[in-house]
């Protein structure tokens, strides 16, 4: 039976994705994966347990690529230039996860249910953050306003990549332009740490 679910979660990522989970119903999805009604409501109850199974699954699978992305022994400096890669390869790969993610952000019923999956996440990063430069507790360059800022700037790239598109006159997404963004962001990185690093050694002296 756990490949009808996985046929099932499928179908509904893919519609969730496509209309929004408001405009999705069980009877499209199951139409779409080939099931029975009835065996969406065996195994999720009803279309609310099955957008909940579709986040759940994307972030148990974001939770293990960042935390990946972030251990080792190397200065947190790299892990974040490491971190950038990550981040934006899962963005890219799974292309529903932020049009779901965004809508239901932006005043959907399941906001609850996302705040829970990355409330972890930005608690590490911030405990990582602070923990090696303790002057990111507070003010401007605080870590909060960083991840703040570094979550906008990957995430929004997605979000609006079809606006980008007729700004721009090319696909964001295509390989090359994608490698760029990665770049960009890397090299923000840089700039970023360099700053935190000469405030601490002013925060020091």
């Amino acid at each position: 039976m756990s490949g009808t679910r996985d046929k099932i979660l499928e179908a509904a990522d893919d519609l969730f994705g496509q209309v929004g989970y408001d405009a999705a119903t069980t009877r499209e999805i199951a139409e779409r994966c080939q099931v029975n009604k009835a065996l969406i409501h065996y195994h999720f109850k009803n279309k609310e347990g099955l957008l909940a199974s579709v986040l759940d699954r994307y972030y148990e699978k974001l939770a293990g690529t960042l935390q990946g992305a972030l251990s080792g022994q190397e200065s947190l400096r790299e892990r974040m230039l490491r971190l950038v890669d990550t981040y934006m390869d899962f963005l890219s790969e799974n292309r529903n996860f932020n049009r779901i993610v965004q809508r239901e952000a932006s005043g959907g019923k399941h906001m609850d249910r996302i705040s829970e999956h990355m409330a972890p996440l930005f608690q590490l990063g911030t405990a990582l953050i602070q923990g090696t430069y303790p002057s990111t507790r507070t003010g401007e360059m605080s870590a909060t306003q960083l991840l703040v800022s570094f979550f906008g700037m990957a995430i929004n790239y997605f979000t609006y990549n079809r606006l980008l598109e007729q700004l721009t006159g090319a696909d964001p997404l295509s390989g090359d332009k994608l490698d760029m963004r990665k770049r960009h962001l890397r090299r923000m990185i840089e700039i970023l740490v360099d700053v935190i690093e000469e405030q601490e050694s002013q925060h020091v002296s």
